[in-house]
């Protein structure tokens, strides 16, 4: 019986600690999401076509070491992208990024796109 009471506590302890962690990676998220938002932050944004997963760049662009988010809130999915030097001094870095990452079409048909930021229509 005292064996069954510890299982149920260490399983009760578990759950919280997930429950702590997933909301810690939830107001992490958050707080990245305002930076790039505050219009003082200094962004590079890029529209990602339609039928490309933005996710396919956002992981690119954090293995890169930048710092990206989706604003999914538009008709369009844009990834910004912090540019702490200002955008004229990451963009060649970022274009080259965006564009060596592979993205897949819901199809699972591999595309690459020219990578065209919002600045440059």
């Amino acid at each position: 019986m005292a064996f069954w009471m510890v299982g149920l506590v260490a399983l009760v302890l578990l759950g919280a600690l997930a429950l702590k962690l997933l909301k810690d990676q939830s107001l992490a998220r958050e707080r990245v999401e305002d930076e790039l938002h505050d219009v003082r932050t200094p962004t590079l944004e890029y529209v990602v076509p339609n039928g490309l997963d933005p996710v396919v760049v956002l992981a690119a662009l954090e293995r890169a070491g930048f710092t990206a988010g989706v604003d999914a809130h538009g008709v369009h999915q844009v990834v910004m992208v912090k540019c702490p030097g200002g955008p004229d001094g990451s963009r060649a870095t970022v274009r080259a990024v965006i564009e060596s990452a592979t993205a897949s079409s819901e199809d699972g048909v591999t595309m690459r796109t020219e990578v065209r930021f919002r600045d440059e229509s």
